[in-house]
């Protein structure tokens, strides 16, 4: 038997709460532009169910997921491996647990992770109460081109591609959707203080009524991906325009091939690293930013400064450094979902799903916990993703490799 279910909650904070995602913010929200939501996708394959979730906020300590993970083994008996907890990356929104983002987490904090765990259970229970099957799980796919790319440079080589996957009924009617595209949610003003989804909470609330129905969105190998250097302003009509513009993009695409999502197969790739930290060259290397930072006026330079310049701070505050990236290889038949607790740079994506041997091959970041940046060698030698991340130069080629081999 083949079955989908769905359901979702809203989240959004009754109170003030921190805002992650932007060093040159540091006041708390304000108010409430656009409800955040979480939201469920439970599938039944032929006896084997996975529960997929995806919630509007920038990310989520393992901790908080472990606890996800958990809670939906013990109420649904579903194996922690199938179990999926992600964020559409949002940096107009909260940051569960604990990290780097936040540097604390307060009473109020845990409050609001206890009542987001239990409204994310209460859609997993409500979904688990209303299955529909499915015959057909057909692809629709294209590359949205002018709205997002590669955020360090026009000439660079980004991944614009939106993979659409319909569950369909016997009638050819979609009863459940998941989306997966990439790119970093920042489409808002960084001293923006109103809640928002921003670009995946949006694009699929303007997605909804050409597919009919609410799709799960995931977040994919973004790491470098964003719409910097395609923006017309950085406002809610900026926010409008552009997932207005790439809803409509995805909702002509064509009908592809029709996949079988069964048997399920799972494998955990485990990868982690330690290191002491270079406190020298990192303080060699803020000093030269600090100074830098006297001279800039232009508004979006100083906020790539300013968030260069607190990742060294937060560095600093490190003397040993060490990095969990373990990840989840899920193979559904046809379709391989590669499982990523971090912001995968776009070229090791891509690398990735070549390298698959699955009729669609799908990069899920942002998934199962939140690390750090995965950028390529050649970005150390200066702008914010090779800064950002706590890798070492080569480290993030070794953790590609190892996933590669270990797709099915």
């Amino acid at each position: 038997m083949l079955e989908v279910a769905k359901s979702s909650r809203i989240i959004t904070p009754a109170g003030s709460v921190p805002i992650a995602g932007h060093a040159m913010r540091t006041e708390s929200s304000t108010g409430v532009h656009d409800e955040l939501e979480v939201h469920v996708l439970l599938l039944n394959l032929e006896g084997t169910r996975c529960c997929f979730i995806n919630a509007d906020v920038i990310g989520a300590d393992f901790n908080f997921v472990s606890r996800v993970k958990n809670t939906v083994h013990e109420l649904l008996d579903i194996d922690p491996m199938l179990t999926v907890f992600s964020v559409t990356h949002t940096h107009t929104g909260p940051y569960f647990g604990m990290s780097s983002f936040t540097g604390s987490k307060s009473e109020a904090d845990t409050q609001y992770e206890n009542e987001v765990l239990d409204k994310t259970m209460e859609a997993v229970l409500e979904a688990s109460k209303q299955f529909f099957p499915f015959t057909d799980v057909i692809v629709r796919q294209g590359e949205v081109k002018g709205f997002y790319g590669n955020r360090n440079g026009l000439d660079k080589p980004g991944d614009e591609i939106i993979t659409d996957l319909e569950f369909r009924d016997e009638t050819g009617k979609t009863v459940a959707a998941f989306v997966n595209m990439s790119c970093h949610s920042t489409i808002m003003n960084p001293l923006e203080t109103q809640l928002s989804a921003d670009m995946l909470g949006n694009v699929r609330r303007e997605l909804t009524p050409y597919l009919g129905i609410v799709p799960l969105m995931s977040n994919g190998n973004a790491g470098d991906m964003s719409n910097r250097l395609y923006r017309h302003g950085n406002d809610f009509n900026e926010l409008k325009r552009v997932t207005a513009g790439i809803a409509a993009h995805i909702a002509g695409f064509k009908d592809g091939q029709n996949l079988c999502l069964t048997p399920v197969q799972a494998r955990s790739v485990a990868f982690e690293v330690d290191y002491d930290n270079d406190k020298a060259a990192l303080s060699e290397a803020l000093a030269k930013l600090e100074e830098q930072l006297n001279t800039v006026t232009e508004f979006d330079a100083r906020k790539w400064l300013l968030s260069e310049i607190s990742g060294y701070h937060r560095k600093l505050a490190q003397d040993h450094v060490h990095v969990c990236l373990n990840s989840t290889v899920l193979r559904l038949g046809d379709l391989e979902l590669v499982i990523i607790p971090c912001e995968l740079a776009s070229a090791f994506g891509k690398q990735i799903k070549r390298s698959s041997n699955a009729k669609v091959c799908l990069v899920w970041g942002y998934a199962n916990g939140c690390s750090t940046y995965v950028v390529e060698a050649s970005e150390f030698n200066g702008g914010h993703d090779g800064i950002s991340t706590q890798l070492k130069r080569g480290q993030a080629e070794e953790y590609v490799a190892k996933l590669i081999q270990n797709l099915f």
